[in-house]
């Protein structure tokens, strides 16, 4: 090994070396820059009740604010800055998709009893995707949900013949095939009194059944609106249909894929236009890498039902859906 050799100065003395200088921490610039994103895209999910065109940066409000606190980290950090705020951003993204799996685990857990005078209902609401061909994986989820009551939306001609096969288990059953544009279906171990399904209309496109007195004389009304990027075609659908619900009497269960999360404009309206609560918040899609990130499948109810427990969510069975489930307990009629 080389011998360190000291400097002299000038006297003789020793001159020691001027210590190494620091590295500035990286990451600050780019994490502030992500503040600001994070930060602006909250500020533009609020704007939709400004400009409805605005309302789909609602759908990612939770990623928007994972975004803000993530960078708010990497700028307060003394180093590894765009480190940590990449390692929240991902650890938020996979707890959001996680969610709905942990909280369905065991639904039953959380049941409570129908209040005396009520009946017990179970309900699914199902995108089933219009060109999922798997009818079987399809008919076999709804088999194993074993609801009383089943929504499936986007019914494409490929799983229509599968109806015939959830006879057995649902013998009352309306659909809308023969109308253009509607391919909503709803299964009931309840009889149903009366069907009919509207697509031209203001609102979206809807198949209404009424019940018997068996389950309080419900109507249960499958609906799937319109989507971005045609919001203002949306957002007058669920006036027309908020409206609509409003002046309907009796006890109603809607439910559907409305493309819009509980954070928006869009569900905002649904609820206050028809006066029904909402009791789905779940994130229910994309199902491809069994990380769901958005709730916009929902599920609304008149304020004299109970929920009993949910919502939780099942199989896609070849959806990019989750079908989503809530128990409820609906006036018996007096």
């Amino acid at each position: 090994m080389a011998e360190e050799i000291d400097q002299q100065g000038p006297d003789g003395g020793t001159v020691e070396e001027p210590s190494r200088k620091k590295r500035k921490p990286t990451g600050g610039l780019e994490s502030r820059i992500g503040l600001l994103l994070g930060l602006g895209g909250l500020i533009a999910s609020r704007l939709g009740q400004l400009w409805i065109a605005f309302d789909v940066f609602s759908q990612f409000t939770l990623h928007f604010a994972i975004v803000s606190v993530a960078f708010l980290l990497g700028v307060l950090m003394p180093r590894a800055k765009l480190l940590v705020a990449f390692l929240v951003i991902t650890i938020g993204v996979v707890a959001i998709g996680m969610w709905p799996h942990v909280v369905s685990r065991d639904p039953a857990a959380m049941r409570v009893p129908p209040p005396a005078g009520k009946t017990a209902l179970r309900a699914v609401n199902f995108n089933t995707l219009y060109r999922n061909d798997d009818a079987a994986a399809v008919a076999a989820e709804v088999r194993r949900l074993d609801a009383d009551v089943v929504a499936l939306i986007e019914m494409g001609p490929s799983k229509r013949s599968m109806l015939k096969s959830l006879q057995d288990l649902y013998p009352y059953q309306a659909e809308c095939f023969r109308v253009d544009y509607c391919n909503l279906a709803i299964l009931s171990k309840f009889p149903v009194a009366e069907s009919e399904a509207r697509v031209q209309w203001d609102g979206p496109a809807y198949l209404m059944a009424r019940l018997g007195p068996e389950a309080g004389n419900l109507t249960v009304m499958a609906v799937h609106t319109i989507r971005f990027p045609h919001s203002r075609a949306q957002y007058r659908q669920v006036v027309a249909l908020g409206s609509f619900l409003e002046s309907m009497p009796g006890l109603k269960l809607v439910m559907g894929d409305f493309n819009a999360t509980p954070f928006s404009r869009i569900i905002a309206t649904v609820q206050s236009r028809s006066g029904l609560k909402r009791l789905s918040y779940l994130p229910t899609w994309p199902s491809h890498i069994n990380l769901p990130q958005i709730a916009i499948d929902h599920v609304f109810v008149s304020p004299a039902i109970t929920q009993l427990s949910g919502p939780s969510i099942g199989q896609p069975a070849g959806s990019d859906h989750y079908p989503v489930m809530v128990e409820i307990a609906v006036p018996n009629p007096r």
